[in-house]
């Protein structure tokens, strides 16, 4: 879960998820993982933040000794320290200590007893910005982080990727806990699929996912009947993906925006010999012929099949080879489809000089079909 409320942004974890009340018999003990990010585009200052997790018996709070906690950072830089009651206070070093774009801390909060109440708790934040931002300086933010305290008898749990981010086309493996005997359906995208051979006899689950594209939402959802009452669990959890996918409707870009890839010449010269192509990616050909003879035309064909559709003629001719307002240099500009068939004719009953060029939009390329 994450807050976006803030100057920086932050995200929690728990070990178990969802986190599970204790009893008087069996006290829970859990650890709570807080990352705090910059993902703006700008270094940060950063002076105090502290984390206020609920103290009391109720469904409301999250532990009754909080004394009990241990804190810590995976930065030698930053400190933490428990001011009572549940308050937790990191800093740097040093007042306005910058944190760059992308940077992140993350805070680990362990041996935190879980009180006796299922519910669901807010962990708050409070930040203080910059040189001199003392304590006294902290805003309490709207919102904190949510989490969930689940009964001990839940019968699914732990549900995570064994990545949270992965290149275009990885894949990710998922695992969870769950009693065994219910049926557990997995949901992701458009697709669902029931993941019951995926368990062991323990009831440890394990699934691999397909190449991932675009940022993925998983659901696992394991129903059951208990007291002659129908119940359903269900627990989530997502991937992003590092350069994905994108299909968008309007698009507003603040920013620049590089549209073509590297372009190649293809065809032109001077001979009469026509060359064919495969496009992998959309893009557009631009290019010329002029001829050298006065009143001895030069012609230049290009030839699209898009697939699914019948081929398309895109044609100009060069005829005179003086300058000025008449004719001497004739352009073509072809747009070309992924995946179409692409032939260039290039002609003259003299000499002529032809050149064209292929700007492709993205990194595909314009190649010969295979032979």
């Amino acid at each position: 879960m994450t807050s976006a409320a803030t100057t920086l942004s932050y995200s929690v974890h728990t070990s178990p998820a969802p986190l599970r009340v204790g009893t008087e018999e069996s006290p829970a003990r859990a650890t709570v993982r807080i990352a705090l990010t910059n993902s703006g585009p700008d270094p940060v200052p950063c002076g105090t933040i502290a984390f206020t997790l609920p103290v009391g018996s109720g469904h409301e709070a999250l532990t009754a000794a909080p004394d009990t906690i241990k804190a810590s950072t995976d930065d030698a830089g930053w400190s933490t320290e428990h001011r009572g009651d549940g308050v937790f206070h990191v800093r740097p070093a040093a007042d306005g200590t910058e944190l760059k774009p992308g940077a992140r801390i993350v805070v680990t909060l362990a041996d935190v007893t879980v009180n006796h109440a299922v519910g669901a708790v807010t962990l708050g934040i409070s930040e203080s910005g910059g040189t001199g931002g003392g304590t006294a300086s902290l805003r309490r933010v709207p919102g904190g982080l949510r989490l969930a305290k689940a009964s001990p008898t839940a019968m699914l749990e732990d549900f995570r990727p064994d990545q949270v981010d992965v290149p275009n086309g990885g894949t990710v493996k998922l695992t969870w806990k769950c009693e065994v005997g219910p049926d557990y359906e997995l949901f992701y995208g458009d697709q669902r699929c029931l993941v019951n051979d995926w368990i062991d006899d323990d009831g440890n689950g394990e699934w691999i996912s397909p190449g991932l594209t675009s940022a993925t939402a998983f659901m696992i959802l394991g129903s059951t009947v208990r007291d002659g009452i129908p119940v359903t669990y269900g627990l989530t959890t997502a991937v992003t993906v590092d350069v994905p996918d994108l299909e968008v409707g309007d698009l507003d870009v603040n920013g620049s925006v590089r549209l073509f890839g590297r372009a190649a010449e293809i065809a032109g010269g001077t001979e009469s010999s026509p060359a064919e192509y495969e496009a992998d990616t959309d893009g557009v050909i631009t290019g010329y012929i002029k001829t050298t003879q006065d009143q001895v035309p030069a012609e230049l064909k290009v030839f699209v099949t898009p697939p699914g559709l019948r081929r398309q003629q895109f044609a100009t001719q060069s005829w005179d080879a003086r300058g000025g307002t008449l004719n001497q240099e004739a352009s073509l500009f072809v747009p070309v489809p992924k995946g179409s068939r692409v032939r260039v004719v290039q002609k003259g009953d003299t000499n002529f000089s032809a050149a064209l060029t292929w700007f492709p939009f993205g990194a595909g390329s314009l190649v010969p079909p295979p032979q």
